[in-house]
């Protein structure tokens, strides 16, 4: 049995822009531990055109469950408090240290408003902001984005809101599209207008990820607003599945928005055996491919360095990151996650113009990039067994036979 592969020369989705990371407190933390040699390899092996090649960086404002501990950057509602010291010990020197080597482009996201803003009044949990508070809100990312200009640290792109229909036990805060909308097209559109950042807006899950674009690019606010508000596109999460169909619907209803991913790890809950490294990659491979497949500009992972625990985290929500520290032996450990991201970036690099792949399988996974004779495709196999793969565009067909695990490319 085949798995048949069509390669549709005729939709050019675009550039591939390339890989990147979230620096959480929790991997600048490690990262700190590290002896200075140990640093520059930590560096190379995610920045450097050998490594990863990481073009972006998501930053959190204000604290997330990859922290050492909760905080806020005020607790009045005036910011006449307001301050990022928190931040100085570990996230913004490392931030720093990157920037000096590459120039990253930079997405921030809170995970909640401060919680003298909420109905709650706590960061965690949920809540809503309060209804009154929206333009103090937009004054208080202002001033995070400036302090961190202030620092070195451009910020390119803000989401709204991390997750905004989740209750977390840790940071989180509740919007509906609407209220969303509020927020992005009224108040953040005319409080940064003159500042050289654009936003990105759900920062969630794809189930129903068609609907939710229908809602959060469309309705009043967008009427009255739209033309002031810089909306770049909507970036998502991996978390409850794939779902293909729902992001090519968007591409396909709007396809001068851009689309990226914002996170995606792999837990310590089921179905995640913190044991199963090799499955991890291969989940990391089938969400990559079949993103870009079906219009992802660009892919940021979650956190870049974690304990061999999956930390810290002070609400204990283990994750697995792509570089392990082993603190005992003042060591990195590069995990197949690394292993098949390395591979990856090496048959598909940042810049290429992709041509879209259609398949139906879960077997094998493909992507394809435009050459000047034709393409190439980066097949990868993503079982134990050998697999027949038949590829076919508009003039010619090949069969390939791939090896268990393997990944390679093909030109057609």
């Amino acid at each position: 049995m085949s798995v048949k592969i069509t390669i549709r020369n005729d939709i050019n989705l675009g550039q591939w822009l390339g890989m990147g990371g979230a620096i959480t407190e929790a991997t600048a933390y490690n990262y700190s531990k590290l002896n200075p040699q140990k640093q520059e390899a930590f560096l190379a092996a995610y920045y450097d055109k050998n490594g990863l090649d990481y073009r972006w960086g998501r930053v959190s404002i204000g604290s997330n469950d990859f922290c050492l501990k909760p905080y806020e950057y005020t607790k009045r509602v005036n910011l006449s408090d307001f301050s990022i010291e928190h931040d100085r010990r570990w996230v913004l020197p490392m931030l720093q240290k990157i920037l000096r080597q590459k120039e990253l482009k930079i997405i921030a996201s809170p995970w909640s408003p401060p919680s003298r803003m909420k109905m709650t009044y706590m960061q965690r949990f949920g809540g809503i902001l309060k209804p009154w508070r929206y333009s103090n809100y937009a004054k208080y990312i202002r001033k995070w984005l400036e302090a961190y200009a202030a620092e070195g640290v451009k910020v390119n792109y803000l989401t709204p809101q991390n997750e905004p229909h989740a209750i977390q036990k840790w940071e989180s805060c509740l919007y509906t599209c609407r209220t969303q909308r509020k927020l992005a097209y009224k108040y953040l559109a005319i409080e940064l207008s003159d500042l050289d950042v654009q936003l990105l807006l759900w920062d969630h899950n794809k189930k129903n990820l068609s609907e939710v674009a229908d809602r959060l690019f469309n309705g009043s606010y967008v009427t009255k607003y739209g033309r002031q508000a810089k909306i770049a596109g909507l970036c998502y999460h991996w978390y409850n599945g794939t779902y293909p169909d729902e992001m090519w619907q968007v591409r396909q209803k709007y396809p001068d928005i851009m689309i990226l991913s914002s996170e995606m790890c792999c837990g310590f809950s089921a179905p995640y055996d913190e044991r199963d490294w090799i499955g991890a990659a291969r989940l990391y491979y089938y969400e990559l491919f079949s993103d870009i497949n079906n219009g992802a500009s660009a892919w940021v992972d979650w956190n870049m360095l974690l304990s061999w625990q999956g930390g810290p985290s002070y609400c204990r929500n283990f994750v697995k990151s792509p570089i392990i520290l082993n603190e005992a032996e003042d060591d990195l450990i590069l995990t197949p996650i690394y292993q098949a991201l390395k591979k990856f970036v090496q048959l598909f690099p940042a810049g290429s113009e992709v041509l879209r792949c259609e398949y139906d399988s879960k077997d094998i996974v493909a992507v394809a990039r435009k050459t000047k004779t034709g393409c190439k495709v980066v097949l990868a196999n993503l079982t134990d067994q050998e697999q027949k793969v038949i590829l076919a565009n508009e003039s010619k067909t090949t069969n390939v036979l791939l090896h268990a695990a393997e990944i390679c490319s093909i030109s057609l």
